[in-house]
């Protein structure tokens, strides 16, 4: 049976005059998300009802439970202050992940300073290594381009027996995967370095490497949206000219860093998947394959050496 719709409220909606004294007092939680709503859909911006709830919950620490339940009660002084910034920065073009400073990913929460915000199809790879590695008693892995270790910590957390190498170029998107390895209680089991793919990795054989490299074309990268140009690092983005530069040197490789029977997995776009199979296939690897997304478009190529 579903719940009764919630009684109407007399609280005034917009937020047209937010920094105004009227937001001092008497709006409530549902009050304020409607009026957040309303003025993100003014301003053409996709998903407004659902970034107004995101943005609400993440910055007043309830739950969408809590919402359900309290949205009628007074918002709190530092609650409004906090959604008036935010809504500001969202009607500026800043993404609800940067706004938050975190994003969920595979039913955790990862912090996103500095590095790519990892996205939803990104799981595509991680259930594929997850399978990959599933028989294994102890298994071994190496995340090239980790980003912000959303994929390494999550497969750590997966698999408490496991251990991994996390690696990138960028010293700032290591101290973010850093942090997040410690939220989620995996650091005795993840290592760090400082590394740009293959350089300087030690020559200790693992049972799989997965990355999630850039594979943006040059002429994609001109016409990105805006929230991903201005917010997401370059780096984490740009492949090249035909968006296939990073996996002319992660596909061949990996094979030396790869014990028999190794694993290989990469995320591409949607658009890459036969030539990244072609790849691997000149690069002597087995069962290799492509795995679809929810909406089933190529999203990772995987194969064995």
């Amino acid at each position: 049976m579903s719940a009764p719709p919630p009684p109407p409220s007399n609280d005034p909606s917009p937020l047209d005059q937010r920094t105004s004294s009227s937001l001092s007092s008497g709006l409530t939680y549902r009050a304020i998300k409607r009026a957040m709503a309303q003025q993100f859909a003014a301003a053409d911006l996709p998903f407004a009802d659902e970034d107004a709830l995101d943005l609400l919950l993440g910055l007043s620490g309830l739950t969408h439970a809590d919402y359900v339940m309290t949205g009628a009660a007074p918002v709190p002084a530092e609650h409004r202050q906090a959604l008036n910034a935010a809504t500001d920065r969202r009607l500026n073009g800043e993404p609800v992940d940067r706004i938050l400073g975190w994003r969920d990913f595979y039913g955790r929460r990862f912090a996103v300073d500095h590095v790519l915000s990892p996205r939803g199809d990104t799981e595509v790879l991680l259930l594929a290594a997850l399978t990959a590695i599933r028989d294994i008693k102890a298994p071994s892995l190496i995340d090239l381009g980790t980003g912000s270790g959303a994929l390494a910590v999550s497969l750590l957390c997966e698999r408490p027996n496991a251990t991994g190498l996390a690696t990138d170029r960028d010293p700032a998107a290591l101290r973010t995967a850093r942090r997040n390895a410690k939220a989620h209680g995996v650091t005795d089991r993840l290592t760090f370095l400082q590394s740009d793919w293959f350089n300087d990795l030690p020559a200790r054989p693992v049972d799989a490497i997965l990355s999630n490299p850039p594979y943006i074309t040059t002429a994609a990268m001109a016409a990105l949206d805006r929230e991903v140009s201005a917010h997401d690092p370059d780096g984490a983005l740009h492949g090249g000219v035909d968006g296939l530069d990073p996996y002319r040197i992660l596909i061949p490789g990996a094979r030396a860093f790869l014990r028999p029977e190794g694993w290989l997995g990469v995320e591409i776009g949607f658009d890459q998947g036969d030539a990244v199979r072609t790849l691997f296939l000149a690069s002597g690897y087995r069962h290799v394959r492509i795995i679809l997304d929810p909406a089933g478009l190529d999203r990772v190529v995987c194969g064995q050496i």
